[in-house]
């Protein structure tokens, strides 16, 4: 009764423009979060879900993505990590999860939660994360499926040993940076200063490959992307696969770091991460991929 009721209100009642909250469910005998910006217009809207990388928070990749997706009409989320680390799949040389938490059943429940109150709708809800962000959208990819119309993975591959061959396709757009030093471009340990192991990903060729046979793709084409910011230190080229039955895109970032591109880039940042690539702008590109998917 509690969520018809709710379901009701949220229907009839206007939402103002660029509204924000926390929200706030229980599951698996734990009180998880998640920050919400409700759209101005009409519901059940389409929703992009965005995940923060390890060691971070929400409202910092609130700060640093700035989507704006919710002053189109879409609702934006960012969950919040426990322990600020997602279980993306990652495993330690001797064979156990890096992190443990149920993330996925988290994910799901918050969507569950949402679409009950006639906020979502869930045949348009997309997901884009950054780091280990990207690798639990990574793993929602090869383990629901379902839950997504479409992705984007800034600064992370695949996690070794994630199954995703045999998942349907899924339209996707990955950003992988040459020089990055946590998530290493030819794949290898992921590596977070003063922790131990932390799991193994494979390269970025190899997760974009993977990918690509998932959504029966051809070969792809290369664009040289204009460098309009020779300062920066970095080159981007696109990789646009070709017969796809869902979209697949991915950015070669040569010089990039462990970064979101398009960032204004601060030497402590460059210094720990590597450098920002300022001839592209993830968000430009993510909201652009998600918002054209729906037009079709």
């Amino acid at each position: 009764m509690r969520l018809l009721l709710a379901a009701l209100l949220m229907v009839t009642l206007p939402l103002p423009a660029h509204a924000t909250a926390e929200r706030h469910i229980r599951y698996g005998g734990q009180m998880r979060s998640f920050g919400i910006d409700y759209p101005a217009g009409s519901l059940p809207a389409p929703a992009i879900v965005v995940l923060h990388g390890a060691d971070a928070t929400p409202d910092r990749l609130r700060r640093m993505a700035a989507i704006t997706l919710a002053e189109r009409g879409w609702v934006v989320i960012y969950p919040r990590a426990l322990k600020a680390g997602w279980n993306d799949g990652r495993m330690t040389a001797k064979g156990k999860p890096v992190q443990k938490a149920d993330d996925l059943g988290f994910l799901r429940e918050m969507l569950d939660q949402l679409v009950a109150e006639g906020l979502v709708d869930p045949r348009r809800v997309f997901f884009a994360g950054y780091s280990d962000g990207g690798g639990l959208v990574l793993r929602v990819l090869c383990q629901a499926p379902e839950l997504a119309s479409g992705a984007a993975v800034v600064s992370m591959t695949l996690p070794r040993g994630l199954d995703c061959a045999s998942a349907p396709p899924v339209p996707l757009m990955l950003f992988n940076g040459t020089a990055d030093p946590r998530v290493p471009f030819n794949g290898g340990p992921f590596t977070v200063p003063g922790q131990k192991d932390q799991g193994r990903v494979l390269a970025a060729d190899e997760t974009a490959a993977q990918f690509a046979l998932r959504n029966h793709c051809g070969a792809w084409d290369e664009i040289d992307i204009t460098d309009h910011f020779p300062a920066d230190g970095t080159r981007v080229r696109q990789h646009v696969y070709r017969g796809c039955a869902a979209p697949l895109f991915q950015y070669l970032i040569e010089g990039g770091g462990h970064t979101w591109p398009g960032t204004k880039e601060y030497r402590r940042v460059r210094d720990e991460l590597g450098r920002a690539s300022r001839d592209i702008n993830a968000t430009f590109e993510i909201e652009d991929f998600f918002t054209g998917l729906l037009r079709k």
